[in-house]
């Protein structure tokens, strides 16, 4: 279910979606659900469940297709942190054009010290230690980009209104 090029470039598209289902160990799906978790007590009443799915496929589909096309050395790749960071985003977004405008650049704001962070201190404790591989910030940073786009609606919304 994994991301795997050679497979995906041989036809086994569904992998583009499954590889951010599928996780390398507990520690790295634990990872993944405490983020989940923060989502859904952050947005989660943001959103209808249509338009959280239509952001989860776009996310999913949009990383490994920037990965496919972008980042042709990787060969492999799973887990849902890049989806994660461009939900987050959205999420931070939405609050920040609404009542909570502080918790939501709040949001934003932390979201962007911890990719940096990762970023430049790959040394440090850090997530690939904690799951005992690569983390490939590449995907984060591929996330956030989609965010930006799933957020341009309702940013021009809220300046139209202004």
């Amino acid at each position: 279910m994994r991301y795997e090029r050679h497979l995906i470039l041989q036809g086994e598209l569904w992998r583009l979606f499954t590889a951010h289902c599928v996780h390398l160990n507990l520690t790295h799906l634990g990872l993944n659900l405490a983020g989940w978790w923060l989502f859904l007590k952050l947005c989660g009443s943001l959103f209808s469940l249509k338009q959280l799915s239509w952001y989860i496929l776009v996310l999913a589909f949009g990383i490994s297709g920037l990965l496919l096309s972008l980042q042709t050395h990787l060969q492999w790749y799973l887990g849902f942190s890049g989806v994660l960071y461009g939900l987050l985003l959205r999420g931070g977004i939405q609050l920040s054009v609404q009542p909570e405008r502080g918790l939501g650049l709040a949001l934003i704001s932390v979201l962007s010290l911890k990719f940096a962070w990762d970023s430049y201190n790959s040394q440090v404790l850090s997530s690939a230690q904690l799951i005992g591989a690569p983390v490939i910030l590449t995907a984060h940073g591929y996330g956030l980009l989609i965010g930006c786009i799933l957020s341009v609606p309702i940013l021009y919304k809220h300046l139209k209104l202004k």
